[in-house]
């Protein structure tokens, strides 16, 4: 009986905690800092579900706060999913910038390097470039760090499949940051001047750097980060290509790809859009399981002989398909048609787009 209630104590100790020392006794989780970075095919946009990556994507948040006086200060920031670009540790990364405000006048912009592993959905960190203003110049550059550089690697600032409990660094540069988060709650509701969000998850912050520095954050599905400590949002941009369940953005969010079906007993729909990549894309039509469609964009701006984006797609399939590429800079539109009952024949336009950069 006595051996019995000791491994029943065991049991519940792990599922509560994982791990333990003593039937009773529960020992915190420890930060995750190993993600599995082998395994990952990175992407500089995509959709994790908390933290869209989609370049002109926007969050303008507001607030007070008290000064080292105990004045009340307005600030505000600015995050900013940027057009650029930047190849860090060895990967392409999105630029995402934030700019920060105290009292209207600017006192940091940071640039931190970003990507989405497709494996995962996980929105991996990889350092970041920071500007510290005072009166209108830059006087420090106060917690910069980069992947690959003095023993720095990158962490993961939102899990593509967040897990109440679940613990992890966003940053591991030694002796620079240091920055965890734990996730605690996925059924927080907020009145903001943005609106009222439901259902939103709540990350707590620290850092092993100062045990002292603690922050809560607010996240709603699809649209980011809402509160900040005493910022809160109070406006979102959206790009002019933002995906969804029937549209790809390819090329940086540019080319806004969307295709159509008919079968032979007159149904008709739109195709579903997955695995999108920086260029290319994949549709299905009848079932998730088979990829009917794949669809590329190519910048082809800077190659002798051409000053265009090309269009290419292939399909495995002979019913009806419509797809239209539209250049939401220009307004272009260039729509290719299969017939149905005809074997698609491949799309091979490399004077789609003229309209370079």
């Amino acid at each position: 009986m006595e051996i019995r209630t000791r491994l029943w104590c065991f049991a519940v100790c792990l599922l509560m905690a994982g791990f333990c020392l003593a039937p009773g006794a529960l020992v915190a989780q420890e930060y995750t800092a190993d993600f599995g970075r082998e395994r990952c095919t990175f992407a500089t946009a995509g959709n994790n579900p908390y933290f869209p990556l989609w370049p002109g994507y926007a969050l303008s948040l507001e607030g007070e706060e008290e000064d080292d006086e105990g004045e009340l200060v307005e600030i505000a920031a600015v995050i900013t999913v940027l057009p650029e670009t930047e190849t860090v540790d060895g990967v392409l990364t999105r630029v995402l910038e934030e700019r920060e405000e105290e009292d209207g006048e600017l006192v940091e912009v940071s640039r931190n390097f970003v990507a989405i592993c497709r494996e995962t959905g996980d929105l991996w960190y990889f350092g970041e470039d920071v500007d510290d203003y005072e009166d209108g110049e830059i006087v420090g550059h106060e917690g910069a760090w980069r992947a690959g550089s003095g023993g720095a690697r990158p962490g993961v600032l939102m899990p593509g499949t967040p897990m109440l409990g679940a613990r992890h660094y966003q940053e591991l540069a030694p002796g620079v940051a240091l920055d965890r988060g734990e996730i605690v709650s996925f059924s927080e509701s907020l009145d903001l001047p943005a609106g009222s969000f439901d259902n939103l998850l709540k990350v707590d912050e620290g850092s092993d750097l100062d045990p002292e520095d603690f922050s809560e954050k607010w996240y709603a599905k699809g649209i980011g980060m809402v509160k900040d400590e005493e910022l809160e949002l109070v406006s979102i941009t959206a790009p002019a290509c933002l995906p969804d369940a029937s549209t790809h953005c390819l090329q940086d969010g540019r080319f806004e790809v969307e295709a159509e079906w008919e079968d032979f007993d007159g149904n008709e729909g739109d195709a579903v859009a997955i695995l999108a990549s920086g260029d290319s894309g994949e549709f299905w039509f009848f079932s998730p399981e088979s990829s009917e469609l794949l669809v590329k964009v190519i910048d082809a701006c800077n190659l002798e002989g051409f000053n265009s984006f090309w269009v290419f797609a292939a399909g495995l399939t002979n019913v009806g398909v419509t797809l239209t590429v539209t250049d939401t800079q220009t307004g272009e539109i260039r729509e290719y048609e299969n017939p149905l009952g005809r074997d698609f024949a491949p799309v091979l336009d490399s004077n789609a787009f003229t309209g370079c950069p």
